[in-house]
């Protein structure tokens, strides 16, 4: 028995084809998190579905639970926002892949994901309009730990507590933040003063942050914008390991963005 339909607004994560014509189907739905849905039809159906089943796409989903069974079904789905400049750069559509896959191992069925499906939306949107940027991809990959309560310690150490100097330091994810380079452990990976002063800002200020960075001497004076996105990508190795770190694995979607030669 199915339970009485719903709708809402939902970012397509990704679909599995399923025989010829339907598709399995995961959402991100901001009060309901993520869902897997059976959408019977899926491939063919102008008429349900309209092309708006696409990854990346912001859609009107109308959906309902059958008792006893895995997946909701997916009645139809309306496009709301196609973003369709990431269709035509690999690039913006590894960087959407990967957020999307990071979105989708964050979240669990059930429980509402305002946060992250605001900053998907939001990175999304600034992705299809511009560059695919290290800058970017660090504010969401930071805004969605702190979505999921896993926000890394940049302000101290994460083991002794102690003021990190302005030399080096590392990111152990084991620690859960920064740690004085007497402190790391086997798993920490080294960041420069750069670095870490990029991922501050990025944590405090997210995606409007890597759209406008600002000098790191206090002045209110605007970044540059080639040294902060350098440091932005020295920093790709040391998160990402803190999320695999967190997740158990790394995310399949890195590989990708290293295949296609976008930024890291």
């Amino acid at each position: 028995m199915l339970s009485r339909a719903e709708s809402a607004h939902a970012v397509v994560l990704r679909t599995v084809a399923y025989g010829e014509s339907d598709l399995v189907v995961h959402l991100l739905v901001r009060s309901r998190g993520r869902l897997s849905a059976f959408a019977r039809g899926g491939k063919k159906s102008a008429r349900r579905f309209g092309g708006a089943l696409e990854p990346f796409s912001v859609v009107e989903a109308v959906f309902s639970e059958r008792r006893s069974a895995d997946l909701l079904t997916l009645h139809e789905a309306s496009l709301l926002e196609g973003h369709a400049g990431l269709r035509d750069d690999l690039s913006r559509l590894a960087h959407a892949g990967y957020a999307s896959e990071l979105a989708h191992e964050l979240t669990h069925a059930g429980e509402p994901a305002e946060a992250l499906y605001d900053l998907l939306c939001d990175f999304l949107m600034r992705l299809s309009l511009g560059a695919a940027t290290s800058s970017r991809l660090r504010a969401f990959e930071l805004g969605a730990l702190a979505a999921a309560g896993l926000t890394p310690e940049l302000s101290a150490c994460a083991r002794c507590g102690e003021a990190l100097a302005a030399g080096r330091a590392a990111l152990d994810p084991a620690a859960g933040g920064l740690v004085c380079l007497r402190c790391a452990g086997p798993m920490a990976l080294p960041l420069t003063f750069g670095a870490r002063l990029v991922l501050e800002q990025l944590l405090a200020g997210g995606l409007a942050a890597a759209d406008a960075p600002v000098s790191a001497d206090g002045s209110g004076r605007p970044a540059d914008p080639r040294g902060f996105e350098r440091a932005a990508a020295d920093a790709a190795a040391a998160l990402q390991a803190f999320l695999g770190h967190h997740l158990g694995r790394g995310l399949r979607s890195a590989g990708f963005i290293a295949d296609v030669g976008a930024a890291p």
